[in-house]
């Protein structure tokens, strides 16, 4: 899953921590930050991140120069965006509580599929505005100015494998000239990205270890054979979030807050500190005790290697695609982004980005007659980039 929110100038150091006086404030299980994309490389920024370099970038500035990237909103400022590229529950136990095998497996699948589907990102939703004369014209950007911070712990300490991708609000266009990103662009992105990345997860912990997926009763695709109760038993941040809910109201109700602003305000409530201070050995045998007064033996885990090789089915099905999604693709904009969407999501082995795009080029192959074009280069992008836009005012609507 992934999810995706603003970060202000001022947040470099919640992902890059300094030294306190007992030492570095870094969580157990942290990973120190990695600069990625080629915004990053045309900027002179390789290797691991820094506090002072990423300061500046969020700030709008350049880290090996005094120049600024983008223009001064003042308060208003957006420093960029956090992409957060969330495990499945069940993975997260199978990689932070599993044997050896079954860990680096989640682990580098987790890795795999995240570097795959920002690399979608950093292709198809990156982009530039420029204006001149009234008009308004949406260019591709040349690369992410991108940092990465693998965690494997949510806040409370239960075992929760994500990654936070943090994208600079500056990217160069193809004029050579640095600015702000438009980010409606990437925000319009946001759900593809995250059904490419499920579906590279589940390819790749089928090819590394033959694990078998299903579906859960809420729909995503979790991992067969874990028993669910141990899944809920490190699901501390979700059940605290569901009992704020239940003590101010419930979501929908007459009067209420609506269901996302009420999950939003619940996750901003219940939302405490880490705590920096176990060590990673102690944090798992923590969670091997909670699990065996479960009676739960994590060890078991073991058994789910190769039951995907094993099933009936074989480790690949055929993705199933709504002939309502074809019929759409091509005729409104963001259907091509749905349509590469549903496909990657309903493949239950899972695939790559570029096997999903294939598909969906063969789907468009094959109904071309009926109408449907297959998608050519930069299809997913929205329809604001494919055109240039006459804006009135400072308010950016269309004339």
């Amino acid at each position: 899953m992934l999810r995706a929110q603003v970060v202000r100038e001022h947040r470099a150091g919640y992902y890059v921590h300094d030294l306190g006086p007992d030492g570095p404030r870094r969580v157990a299980g942290e990973s120190p930050g990695r600069w990625t994309g080629g915004g990053s490389a045309r900027l002179g920024l390789r290797g691991v991140v820094d506090g002072e370099s990423l300061a500046v970038v969020l700030g709008g500035g350049d880290p090996l120069g005094a120049r600024p990237l983008r223009g001064d909103r003042g308060a208003r400022s957006v420093g960029g965006v956090d992409l957060v590229w969330c495990a499945p529950k069940s993975v997260s136990v199978l990689g932070l509580l599993g044997p050896g095998e079954l860990s680096r497996a989640a682990e580098a699948s987790h890795g795999a599929a995240v570097a795959d589907a920002a690399a979608y990102l950093e292709r198809e939703a990156l982009g530039v505005r420029r204006s001149a004369a009234g008009v308004v014209r949406h260019l591709p950007a040349q690369g992410m100015v991108g940092a990465a911070f693998v965690h494997r712990t949510s806040r409370v300490l239960d075992p929760h494998l994500h990654t936070h991708l943090v994208v600079a609000n500056v990217a160069q266009g193809p004029d050579g000239c640095w600015s702000a990103l438009d980010t409606r662009r990437l925000f319009a992105h946001v759900r593809t990205a995250s059904a490419l990345y499920d579906a590279r997860l589940r390819h790749e912990l089928v090819a590394r270890a033959g694990i078998a997926w299903e579906r859960s009763p809420a729909g995503r695709w979790e991992v067969a054979g874990i028993d669910p109760v141990l899944c809920r038993l490190f699901s501390q941040r979700a059940a605290g979030m569901d009992e704020h809910q239940s003590r101010h109201g419930r979501p929908g109700r007459a009067g209420g807050p609506r269901r996302g602003g009420a999950r939003l305000a619940a996750f901003h409530a219940d939302r405490p500190e880490k705590d920096g201070r176990p060590a990673w050995e102690e944090l798992v045998g923590t969670w091997r005790r909670r699990a065996g007064h479960l009676g739960l033996d994590p060890a078991e885990l073991v058994g789910l290697i190769g039951r995907a090789r094993l099933g009936p089915s074989g480790p690949v099905q055929e993705p199933s695609v709504s002939l309502a999604d074809e019929r759409d693709h091509g005729r409104s904009p963001g259907a091509g982004r749905r349509l590469l969407a549903a496909v990657a999501d309903s493949a239950a082995a899972g695939l790559t980005v570029s096997q999903a795009e294939a598909r969906v080029a063969s789907l468009g192959a094959r109904t071309a007659g009926g109408g449907l074009i297959g998608p050519g280069p930069g299809a997913y992008r929205s329809g604001l980039e494919a055109r240039e836009v006459g804006v009135r005012g400072h308010h950016g609507r269309e004339r």
